[in-house]
């Protein structure tokens, strides 16, 4: 009879434990969710920004490239404003 009791007793505190540690367990489990969910937020809005940067990338290299167009407009305009100064000049000496 005093076996049968130790034993029982034994097994009341194996389950304790046991209950213990997986109370532990979902408490841990619990932490690693909300840090998980924390993290999926952190990426999606780490997406969100990379996307705003790419758009405001393209913007600025179209914004370049019209800008290289318009110098190289000017560029032209002021050779073919030298070449005709050039030009009336000669043609003033004859």
């Amino acid at each position: 009879m005093r076996n049968s009791e130790h034993l029982l007793r034994e097994t009341q505190a194996l389950c304790a434990e046991s209950e213990q540690i997986g109370a532990a367990t979902l408490e841990t489990m619990g932490r690693q969710r909300e840090q998980i969910e924390r993290s999926s937020g952190f990426l999606q809005e780490s997406l969100q920004n990379t996307e705003q940067a790419r758009q405001i990338m393209k913007e600025m290299a179209y914004r370049a490239f019209k800008n290289k167009i318009f110098l190289y407009c000017v560029i032209a305009l002021l050779v073919i404003a030298n070449g005709a100064v050039i030009i009336h000049l000669w043609r003033r000496k004859k």
